[in-house]
This record gives C-alpha cells, sequence and structure tokens, in this order.
C-alpha cells in the first residue's frame, strides 16, 4: 500500500507553498531548535541557583591508619614512666551534616536573581533570532519570486525569438536577409537559452538554500503575499518598547546590577548553621573504640568574614559598575542605530515605489516597441539585430518590474521585523 501510494504522490501536481505557510517552517530551524536547547537550559540554572537558598545535606564516611597507637605518657616522682593507651590505631567516622546559609552577604539572592534574568535574556534571543530568520527567509522567498517572473520573461522572449528565427530564415532563403542579420539573431536565441539555464540554475540555488535553512525540503512557491503599509511612528514605537535584541540588552543592564550586589557581597560576613549526626568507633560499626565516645553529634554556627583582601573586593566592585556604565551607554547607540535604520527602510521603500512606477511604464514602452519593430520587420523595415535587441529589451524590463516588485514586498516585511517579532507577526501571520 505505502508503495502505491509512494508511486501516485509522483503523479499528482506540486502544490505551490505561499508566504505565510513558508514563514511557519521557521520553526523547524535547526537554529532556532539549537536557541530553544540553550534557552531550557537557562531554565536549569535558575533551579539550581535557587537550591542555593536551601540546606544542604551531606554525608561522609572516613578511616585511617595511625601508624603508632595513640599513646599518654605519665611521668610520676620516683616512678618510671608508665605509657598508657588512649585509642586505637584504626579510626572510623561517620557523619550525616546539615549546613544551612544563614547570611551570604546577599550573594544567594543575586546569584538567582542573576539566573533569572539570564533565563529571560536567553528567551528573547532566541525570539530575535526567529525575527531574523524571518528576515532571511523573507529575503530569499522574494528572490526566488524575482527570479521566476524573470524566467518566465526570458521563456517568453525565446518564444518570440525563435518565431523571429523562423521568419529570418524564409528571408533568407528567399535572398531577401543578409547572412550576418540570421546569424545576428541565432546568436541572440542563444543568448536567451544560456540565460534561461542561468536563470533554473540560481533558483534551485535559492531553493537548496531555503531548504537548509527551514530544515525541510522546499521546492515550490507561491506569490507574493499583499502586506498593508507600515507607518513609521508606530513601527518605531514598536521598536524602540518591544524590540527583543533591545530588551536583551536590557536584561544584561539588570544582570550587571546583580554583578555589582555579588561584588559587594564580600563586604559583608558570611554566617551559616550546621548540625550533625557523628558516630566514632574502631570498625565500621561506629560503636566506639573503649576510649572516646561513639556519638559525637552535634550543632553549631560558623561566622567567616574577611577583613582584608588587598584592596580587590573594591576593585571588583568598581569593574561591575563600569560595565553596567557601559551597557548603559550601549542601550542609547542601539536605540539611536534602530531609529536610523527605520528611518532608512522607510526612505529606501519610497525610492523603491517610484522605480516600480518607472519600471512599469518602461515595461509598456519596450512592450509597444516589440510589437512596432515586429511589424517593420515583417514588412523589412527594420533588421533583425533591431528585433532581437526589442525582444531581450523587453525581457529585461519585465524582469527589471518583477525585482522591483520583489524588493518592495521584501522591504514592507523587513521594516515590520524591525518593528519587532511581535509586531511582524501581529501582521503577517494575521
Amino acid at each position: 500500500m505505502r508503495k502505491l501510494l509512494a508511486i501516485l504522490s509522483l503523479f499528482l501536481p506540486l502544490v505551490a507553498q505561499d508566504y505565510i505557510q513558508i514563514i511557519h517552517k521557521v520553526n523547524n530551524s535547526l537554529l532556532l531548535q539549537q536557541a530553544g536547547k540553550l534557552t531550557e537550559a537557562s531554565k536549569k540554572m535558575v533551579q539550581a541557583a535557587q537550591g542555593k537558598n536551601l540546606p544542604t545535606l551531606d554525608v561522609s564516611l572516613q578511616v585511617i591508619h595511625l601508624k603508632d597507637t595513640p599513646t599518654m605518657y605519665l611521668h610520676m616522682p620516683r616512678t618510671p614512666v608508665m605509657a598508657l593507651p588512649m585509642g586505637k590505631q584504626e579510626q572510623w567516622q561517620g557523619e550525616l551534616r546539615l549546613t544551612y546559609p544563614l547570611f551570604s552577604g546577599f550573594a544567594i539572592t543575586a546569584a538567582t536573581q542573576k539566573a533569572k534574568l539570564e533565563y529571560e535574556k536567553a528567551k528573547l534571543k532566541k525570539d530575535d533570532l526567529k525575527r531574523n530568520l524571518y528576515m532571511q527567509t523573507t529575503m530569499l522567498y522574494s528572490s526566488i519570486y524575482a527570479l521566476k517572473q524573470k524566467l518566465q520573461a526570458l521563456q517568453r522572449a525565446k518564444k518570440a525569438i525563435d518565431l523571429a528565427y523562423k521568419k529570418a530564415q524564409g528571408f533568407y532563403n528567399k535572398g531577401l536577409l543578409a547572412p550576418s542579420e540570421l546569424y545576428n539573431i541565432q546568436a541572440k536565441k542563444y543568448k536567451i537559452a544560456a540565460d534561461i539555464t542561468q536563470t533554473k540554475g540560481q533558483i534551485t540555488a535559492l531553493f537548496n538554500n531555503l531548504s537548509y535553512l527551514l530544515n525541510i525540503k522546499i521546492s515550490t512557491t507561491d506569490e507574493l503575499t499583499s502586506l498593508p503599509m507600515p507607518q513609521k511612528s508606530q513601527i518605531l514605537q514598536s521598536a524602540l518598547q518591544q524590540r527583543e535584541d533591545l530588551l536583551a540588552l536590557y536584561k544584561s543592564l539588570g544582570i550587571d546590577q546583580e554583578d555589582i550586589i555579588l561584588a559587594k557581597s564580600t563586604y559583608y560576613p558570611k554566617i551559616a548553621l550546621f548540625a550533625a549526626l557523628k558516630k566514632h568507633g574502631d570498625s565500621m560499626a561506629l560503636n566506639g573504640d573503649g576510649f572516646t565516645n561513639a556519638d559525637q553529634s552535634y550543632v553549631g554556627a560558623a561566622v567567616q568574614w574577611n577583613l582584608f583582601s588587598g584592596f580587590s573586593d573594591k576593585q571588583r566592585v568598581e569593574a561591575a559598575k563600569m560595565k553596567k556604565a557601559a551597557t548603559t551607554l550601549q542601550i542609547a547607540e542601539y536605540k539611536q542605530r534602530i531609529t536610523t535604520n527605520i528611518e532608512n527602510a522607510f526612505v529606501k521603500l519610497t525610492a523603491l515605489k517610484q522605480k516600480l512606477k518607472s519600471a512599469t511604464s518602461q515595461v509598456k514602452a519596450q512592450l509597444e516597441y516589440y510589437k512596432l519593430t515586429q511589424g517593420r520587420f515583417d514588412n523589412q523595415l527594420a533588421s533583425a539585430d533591431e528585433l532581437s535587441r526589442s525582444i531581450a529589451d523587453l525581457a529585461a524590463a519585465r524582469a527589471q518590474k518583477a525585482a522591483i516588485e520583489a524588493q518592495i514586498f521584501n522591504q514592507v516585511a523587513y521594516i515590520y521585523l524591525l518593528g519587532g517579532l511581535k509586531n511582524f507577526e501581529k501582521i503577517a501571520l494575521r
């Protein structure tokens, strides 16, 4: 049954995938999957940092074999020195210890908060990667469209040049056309055929790149999707409030602040509480050695405070503050860059719209010129070279118009993506 379905599928027509369908396949990208795993790892690091707030429970078993038996020597007046054994050569200790960090100079709290910020930053970086994958996918999709339109224009030109060549042969056979004229149009025919082959290769290469990017085989695409024209004020507002890469920088600023708190934590004492069940003996039974208590359990507290470390703690604090100041400047510069990119993107879009008007007029002009030249050639009023050039110029004009249409589509999508991932998905994936 499976073999039958596989054979039947070969005869089914391929359904072209439109832009929305292609965009949805970005989720299948290996790069995005990799970013997802890194995000999950950051989440685990948050849980690991939170575990530092809980007490630790450690168990240990220690065995020591002494070279000599522990001995105490008694020196009494007028008597020989007496040697009294004070333990066994075999010493075993088993301990179950519970330790609770009562105060760490706010280091544990800062480390936990830093891990949370790292996790949030990882999620934002994943979303920003998805935004950039959308950009690359859109560029490839629009480029494929432009080349497919160019291929159609070349194929129409080939039909026209084939027809012109047949007529030229007829004129040549009747002695009405010079050999050079026939060879000229023949050369143009071969040139168009070569351009068709080259364009097909370029389309295949772009499909390969798109398949690699999306981690799935893509071999067909549909027409361009109609996207509403973006508003500059809305894009600017969205970019400065929602852009994932900008928000990730703000998370970096928060991480820098937690680094300052961590650096300052060395100024404070560290206080820990502990309790242990401890057993001692001369064997693994831990039932004593006949000299000391078998049960040596205890409770206690420890305070550790570094009073001087060669000013290294102060320098670490200053370094953390400088890093935060640098991140603040980076955010300010990045906002300016975002604003400039959006301004330039709208300038380019306006220019492309004007170019499209010109290209549309050029197609009309070249079409009329081709019709005129075709009629003149049929009446032997135009040379074969003039006809072949008019055919090539019409194909070039049509290809140029399609290329500009693709550029406008790509530019509109690019502008929406400059406003952020959510802004784009709200418009494109509606």
